[in-house]
């Protein structure tokens, strides 16, 4: 059960829950998933019994870090399809993804290594497309990008930039290089070239064919 799924809760429940995932997603964003559940409390302010009693397991806390961030990217992906460019929303998203995955690298690259094989996220993947592919609908409708670009394309070119603002383990890229990279990317995606050769990566396929292995 997902964060947003609980019942209602007291004001001062609440509070405690968002101080805890605020202290959790930092000390991940920090030391990865390493970083003891007793050192997330001491962060969050809050007792051990109530830290266990809103998460009994720290899977059950990564799981909702992890939905806090799911959540922002489907409002980050809303937003872009509203931009009056499309280029400048799809410009925009991909930037915000970069900013998320220079700010967590150690979270993301923990959960990545947790949950392959082993019961991977599959509605967190289906969401994550379904957002991409709000955020290409209208470019699509507007003719502004080359035929043949799907939500594959997106998910696979976001993680390309991530790893380039990311050149070696504990390197970040300066900010002001970020741009570079992201409109070179956009010039490949731009309309006006021969449509994308092979296929599409499909996650949503591949994250299913994992968990069944798994099963």
């Amino acid at each position: 059960m997902t964060v947003s799924d609980a019942l209602p809760l007291r004001a001062d429940a609440r509070r405690n829950l968002e101080r805890i995932l605020v202290a959790a997603r930092e000390a991940f964003a920090q030391r990865g998933l390493d970083v003891g559940v007793e050192e997330i409390a001491r962060r969050a302010g809050v007792g051990k019994a109530t830290f266990f009693r809103r998460f009994p397991t720290k899977d059950a806390l990564v799981l909702a870090v992890l939905e806090g961030f799911v959540e922002e990217i489907e409002a980050a992906a809303d937003e872009a399809a509203k931009a009056a460019d499309p280029l400048d929303g799809l410009r925009e998203f991909l930037l915000h993804h970069m900013t998320l995955q220079a700010n967590n690298t150690a979270f993301f690259d923990a959960v990545s290594a947790r949950f392959t094989g082993e019961n991977p996220p599959v509605e967190v993947t289906d969401r994550m497309l379904a957002a991409i592919a709000r955020v290409l609908e209208p470019a699509l409708a507007a003719g502004v990008l080359r035929d043949g670009v799907e939500p594959g394309d997106l998910s696979t070119v976001a993680k390309m930039l991530g790893a380039a603002i990311r050149p070696m383990p504990g390197v970040l890229l300066p900010e002001a290089a970020w741009p570079r990279y992201l409109e070179v990317v956009l010039c490949g995606l731009r309309a006006g070239q021969d449509p994308l050769p092979g296929v599409a990566a499909d996650p949503c396929t591949m994250v299913r064919e994992v968990s069944a292995k798994s099963a």
